[in-house]
């Protein structure tokens, strides 16, 4: 399944939004495409087109905690801003397995202008919810 028309247009502005907030990312990372979804790689490809980086999508959606001793456990990512585009049912446990502190236990299926930001630069991991506000009708 692909991204809705509203998702085309928040990848694109996405595609804008990260780099400008955050700071170009080093690595791209996305759930694995499947035979029901392949929306976390359809986000990030606008991104991924902007800035001419490949899109990992090795691990499968339900692997997060690979996924998670991989960023955490390989020097190779130390250090790196990583853009991360995963299912809404898994990004709780992702968070958890990432060693997020208070990661909530749910996402609202229908909430597609949040972002989770994790920063390792202090003595622990940082959550810091950020709302998007990108396209008319975001509510906070």
């Amino acid at each position: 399944m692909g991204l809705s028309p509203r998702g085309q247009i928040r990848a694109a502005a996405l595609a804008v939004y990260l780099p400008a907030v955050f700071g170009r990312p080093s690595h791209l990372v996305a759930a694995q495409q499947s035979k029901d979804s392949d929306r976390p790689f359809l986000t990030l490809k606008p991104l991924s087109d902007a800035l001419h980086l490949p899109i990992d999508t090795r691990f499968e959606h339900d692997q997060f905690k690979d996924l998670a001793h991989e960023l955490l456990g390989n020097p190779h990512y130390q250090g790196a801003r990583i853009a991360l585009c995963w299912h809404h049912g898994e990004i709780p446990d992702l968070a958890r397995a990432l060693n997020a502190p208070d990661a909530p236990d749910h996402w609202d299926p229908d909430v597609f202008d949040h972002i989770w930001q994790i920063d390792y630069g202090l003595d622990h991991p940082k959550l810091t919810k950020v709302h998007q506000k990108l396209l008319y009708g975001d509510n906070d």
